[in-house]
Order: structure tokens, then C-alpha cells, then sequence
């Protein structure tokens, strides 16, 4: 009874804290580790492309998936 109630506690506690991050904060997160690869990049032309794809405001991102879910 007492591990079922632990298990449940450390559930909730889980889904909470991944709840409290919003959409903005995890692309933010995303961008920064995607151009830390962009900088591996050793070709100038595929680097420059890559900070390019990688530096895209939420917004413009966000606008982007909205049009494609309108489809």
C-alpha cells in the first residue's frame, strides 16, 4: 500500500515537472543543443545553413506548425 502510494507521489510529481516547462523554453533548449551541432559542422556553407535553421524565432516556428496541423 505504502510503494503504491510512493509510485503514484513520484508519477505525479513527474508529470508536473514536465508540465511546468512550456513549449517556448523546450524549442529554446532544442535550438541551443541543434546549434552546438552546427557548429561541429566543418563545411562554412552546411554550417552558415545549419545556424540559419537552427536560429528560427518560437514564432516563426510555431506559425510554421500551425499551418501545417491547418492542412
Amino acid at each position: 500500500m505504502k510503494k503504491s502510494i510512493i509510485t503514484f507521489g513520484v508519477g505525479l510529481l513527474a508529470v508536473w515537472s514536465l508540465t511546468a516547462c512550456s513549449t517556448q523554453q523546450a524549442y529554446n533548449a532544442g535550438q541551443a543543443w541543434r546549434q552546438n551541432q552546427c557548429n561541429a559542422l566543418t563545411n562554412m556553407d552546411d554550417r552558415r545553413r545549419c545556424m540559419n535553421e537552427a536560429g528560427q524565432p518560437h514564432d516563426s516556428y510555431q506559425k510554421s506548425v500551425d499551418d501545417i496541423n491547418k492542412k
